[in-house]
């Protein structure tokens, strides 16, 4: 397996919206065999009860560099906010499987809600790559935390937007989008790639299940090792009709099949 267990510094940290940051760090190891979906484990802190990494989804890859965009959400990522370019990190990575895009998308729909959209970035960048028309659903509270509109056109990727309360593009959810989008007959045979909160990654499942369209979905539950040992990760997939399995974020996942996923438990 291709994981490797390493020192590198922060090259730059900066605030790219309300409550996140984008951290650019020099990895080449794990720059080079990182896939769409996968995943980081960064050691903030040794000590001051911050004695378990954080898993943080792999943003960007430029040569011998990764980014991480990530959000605020508490006291390990307010504490990463604060580093200062020249800080030492400890990164394990890359982790988990990856997107399937073998069958080429007709087109590919990627659907982010606030920092989810960080999971779909690599993903995008390897669809323009091979030339498949890439469509961009981005949710965010309000346009304060709007999140790599930017970084998707500049590769191609045709943006649409939705806000809470309306400040920018589309006054509702994400979701809303999606399905009038999927209500269009000008679609061939597209596929669904989603991230976000578990509720939008339910009600995504939901609609693409209603128009039979093909969806895989990155989960964000907790970790802690990443490794699949502690089980503090797993997530309900059905196995067939009658059996349900708990497997594990960090190791079977990130990314799932939306399908498969027990969202009502």
């Amino acid at each position: 397996m291709n994981t490797f267990d390493t020192h590198t510094t922060i090259l730059s940290n900066e605030k790219v919206a309300e409550d996140h940051f984008l951290l650019r760090c020099e990895c080449s190891k794990i720059a080079q065999y990182a896939q769409p979906g996968q995943f980081i484990h960064v050691l903030i802190s040794n000590g001051a009860g911050l004695l378990l990494r954080r898993p943080f989804t792999i943003y960007t890859v430029d040569g011998h560099q990764i980014t991480m965009l990530y959000q605020i959400i508490g006291e390990g990522t307010q504490r990463l906010s604060e580093m200062p370019k020249g800080t030492s990190l400890h990164v394990l990575g890359p982790l988990g499987n990856t997107f399937d895009i073998e069958n080429t998308p007709q087109p590919a729909i990627l659907v982010g809600g606030g920092a989810g959209i960080a999971s779909l970035m690599l993903l995008a960048v390897a669809l323009r790559t091979r030339d498949i028309h890439t469509i961009g659903l981005v949710g965010a509270q309000n346009q304060g935390r709007l999140l790599s509109v930017d970084d998707l056109k500049a590769i191609g990727v045709a943006v649409h937007i939705a806000t809470d309360d309306g400040s920018v593009g589309h006054h509702g959810f994400v979701t809303d989008i999606l399905t009038d989008m999927l209500n269009k007959d000008s679609l061939n045979l597209p596929t669904i790639y989603a991230c976000g909160p578990h509720a939008m990654l339910a009600a995504v499942s939901k609609i693409t299940t209603e128009f039979e369209v093909p969806t895989q979905v990155a989960m964000e539950n907790r970790m802690g090792c990443a490794m699949g040992v502690c089980l503090g990760c797993v997530c309900p997939v059905r196995i067939d009709a009658n059996r349900i399995e708990y497997q594990r974020v960090c190791t079977e996942g990130p990314v799932f099949n939306a399908k498969d996923i027990a969202w009502e438990i």
